[in-house]
């Protein structure tokens, strides 16, 4: 049942930001979850209708609004975040009966600060993962274990732990095949994804 599985992610695509994505997709993966993201879809498509796609087909949300602010002097706000984070919650307040059961987390950086600026999203399930990549493995591994009683989830340091050996591993293979340090850090999320699958599943085979 690809629905029960699918997660989508709602979040910014910057280099500063990879240090967190790969762990959260890391992560969901190792929980035997399909992390739906509009990073791995063709460029050809529509993005709005890649993320409505990926809203319709996944019971999780992950909402990362810890860049939907002024990352520098002088710039604007980044509004895509909330703007999905707003469509996710109308798909599960007026969509069919199966989106009713759908479970949204939002991710910020620091406790309470979109409660504050966005105060209508009180009473979401919201963490803060204070920029460290452990910290946000903690909070979402405690987050799943909450709200889906369908399975067990392994504990956060043992994710965190694999997590390490993985990309020790990973760029050690990479780098015997010619890939430059800059290529394996910044490959892909389509192939961070492939790579971290079969990793996984050689790892707990």
């Amino acid at each position: 049942m690809p629905f029960e599985t699918n997660v989508f992610i709602n979040c910014p695509f910057d280099d500063e930001f990879r240090t967190l994505l790969k762990p959260l997709l890391f992560s969901l993966l190792y929980f035997q979850l399909v992390p739906k993201i509009s990073q791995t879809e063709s460029s050809a498509s529509i993005r709005i209708n890649q993320i409505k796609q990926h809203i319709r087909d996944s019971k999780f949300s992950i909402h990362d609004l810890s860049r939907s602010k002024p990352m520098k002097k002088n710039e604007l706000p980044r509004f895509n975040m909330p703007y999905e984070l707003g469509l996710d919650i109308g798909c599960a307040e007026f969509g069919l009966a199966k989106y009713r059961n759908k479970k949204i987390l939002i991710l910020e950086t620091t406790r309470y600060h979109y409660q504050k600026v966005l105060s209508d999203i009180s009473g979401q399930d919201i963490e803060n993962h204070d920029n460290d990549p452990a910290t946000l493995i903690r909070k979402v591994r405690n987050w799943f274990s909450t709200v889906d009683s369908s399975r067990d989830y392994p504990s956060a340091s043992k994710v965190w732990i694999a997590y390490n050996q993985y990309y020790d591993d990973i760029t050690k293979t990479l780098t015997i095949e010619g890939f430059t340090d800059n290529e394996i850090e910044n490959m892909p999320i389509s192939d961070f994804i492939r790579f971290s699958k079969d990793w996984i599943d050689n790892f707990t085979s």
